[in-house]
């Protein structure tokens, strides 16, 4: 029986974020097989932040939330865990990051401003005992800034898939996620200008705004922040799954479409390229609002190219991004880790 003590550290465990469900399910899976595992997060904080504190502020008041506590583990999720991470006492300190930071912050505020979080970024990774990314695109750019990165991509319970779909438009295209520049859902609205009917949105985040203004004009239907659950059974009911994003580690939305049989249309960037294949298992185009419009078109017309897109990326989902397969990955990564310590003091 495995008896480790281990802190997990994540901004938010609930809601569709990827983060969040990785985050939730990884305390599931480390419970069952015998650890003991405390999770803190702004909702078991019960905090309500503004958003632009956010992350700042969990970062300060999780630090302060386990002064005192000891643990084996200590496994904190992207960079507004980091002060926790690094203040908490444990034998082992890790951080999974879910995307590259620094250039999402690129994207959002400017070279200048990227450039800080980057050196940002090589200063604080470096007192880590581990990190892991979900990409290989993530891996490579870490160690490009001389970070010793270790792989371990997202994955999906297919326990949790729902058995029906649920229908709110027709046709029916879909995006779950971050409303966010690096998402790319202004292209989404790009494609609605010219002619793509059926599109729609679940979501929160800074271009919100924008959205709902595109619903106003019927240039698509969104549903604001859904539960999970709740979302799910839309993405099910889907006929296109999209993914417009100009920067991206590893969609869980994309990974919940292969689980539940329903064609991409992804672009080409960061982790989804290691993941879909153009041709084989998704049509992959590039960040552009016409792409986006004429391979949905294509998968709406050709059924046959979907129903082998789809059960192509289901194998290869069955295969790689299961977690069954990647509870086992972390729990050897967590092992490993704790003898290295040990030899060495």
């Amino acid at each position: 029986m495995v008896d480790l003590r281990i802190l997990l550290l994540s901004p938010r465990i609930s809601g569709v974020g990827g983060i969040a469900q990785h985050v939730r399910q990884l305390a599931i899976r480390l419970r069952k097989m015998g650890n003991e595992v405390d999770v803190v997060s702004t909702e078991i904080m019960k905090l309500r932040l503004r958003k632009r504190l956010a992350n700042i502020g969990y970062g300060i008041i999780s630090s302060m939330k386990i002064l005192g506590e000891e643990y084996d583990i200590v496994h904190g999720h992207n960079l507004p865990s980091i002060i926790a991470v690094s203040s908490a006492r444990a034998y082992v300190k890790i951080l999974t990051l879910h995307g590259v930071y620094s250039k999402q912050i690129t994207l959002l505020y400017g070279r200048i401003v990227g450039g800080l979080a980057e050196i940002f970024e090589r200063y604080i990774l470096r007192g880590l005992d581990v990190v892991t990314a979900v990409s290989m695109h993530a891996v490579k750019y870490y160690q490009s800034l001389g970070i010793r990165t270790i792989h371990i991509p997202n994955a999906i319970d297919l326990s949790e898939m729902p058995r029906e779909g649920e229908r709110v438009s027709e046709p029916q295209i879909t995006y779950l996620g971050r409303l966010s520049k690096e998402k790319g859902v202004d292209l989404l609205i790009g494609a609605a200008l010219r002619g793509l009917r059926g599109l729609v949105i679940a979501g929160d985040g800074p271009m919100r705004p924008l959205i709902e203004y595109a619903a106003r004009r019927g240039l698509l239907k969104f549903l604001g922040p859904l539960p999970r659950e709740k979302a799910l059974k839309i993405l099910a009911g889907s006929d296109v799954a999209v993914l417009p994003s100009r920067e991206e580690g590893l969609s869980t939305m994309i990974l919940e479409a292969m689980a539940l049989r329903i064609p991409i249309v992804a672009t080409r960037v960061g982790g989804t390229v290691e993941v879909l294949e153009h041709g084989k298992d998704a049509v992959l185009v590039n960040a552009n609002p016409d792409e986006i419009k004429q391979a949905v078109k294509h998968l709406l017309e050709d059924e046959t190219y979907s129903r082998y897109l789809v059960e192509n990326a289901y194998q290869k989902l069955i295969k790689h991004y299961n977690w069954d397969i990647i509870e086992q990955q972390y729990m050897k990564l967590y092992k490993k880790a704790l003898e290295d310590r040990v030899s060495n003091v």
